[in-house]
């Protein structure tokens, strides 16, 4: 076998390790008797073996209570209060159905209503802007000169007011 060509510290030379490993302290104490944390864990592991022998014990009893006569009436109780419960369901089932019966009657009624409502009014304004129409008609036929003046005057103020405007944001 080939000699390795490199030693050094971090490689471990197998020769120079014990023979048999060290024994650690609570291997000693193990040798030596239970020690005080070994007699808690002893009298731990007691305790929980009873409760669950306790555990057992109950559950062989409670497996044992159907042949007792309080069983069936406990059972009777239990059926009584199954069918009240049922009734009471089917009750709330039936008193909901009708409360979104009414709800969706309501909501109907409420749409018909503002149908009715913005079709009249729609109906109005279109007869206040024909109303309107006619009298601008009318005032355009008797006063023409009047009209035209206010117009001019109108398109006079609008075009001072932008100039004004126009000269303001300027600055």
């Amino acid at each position: 076998m080939a000699e390795r060509l490199h030693r050094s510290s971090d490689v471990p030379n197998f020769d120079t390790y014990p023979a048999t490993p060290p024994v650690s302290e609570s291997e000693r104490l193990l040798e030596k008797g239970k020690s005080p944390l070994e007699q808690r864990a002893a009298e731990l592991g007691t305790a929980a073996g009873k409760v669950v022998s306790i555990f057992r014990q109950a559950r062989t009893t409670v497996e044992k209570l159907p042949e007792h006569p309080i069983v069936d009436r406990i059972s009777d109780l239990t059926d009584g209060a199954r069918t009240r419960v049922e009734h009471l369901r089917s009750a709330a089932v039936e008193n909901a159905q009708h409360l979104a019966h009414a709800a969706r009657d309501k909501t109907a009624e409420l749409g018909r209503q503002v149908r009715d409502k913005t079709v009249d009014l729609g109906r109005q304004a279109k007869f206040g802007y024909y109303r309107a129409r006619l009298r601008a008609n009318q005032t355009v036929r008797e006063y023409p000169v009047h009209v035209a003046l206010t117009a001019g005057l109108i398109g006079f103020l609008i075009g001072v007011g932008l100039r004004i405007r126009r000269a303001n944001r300027a600055y």
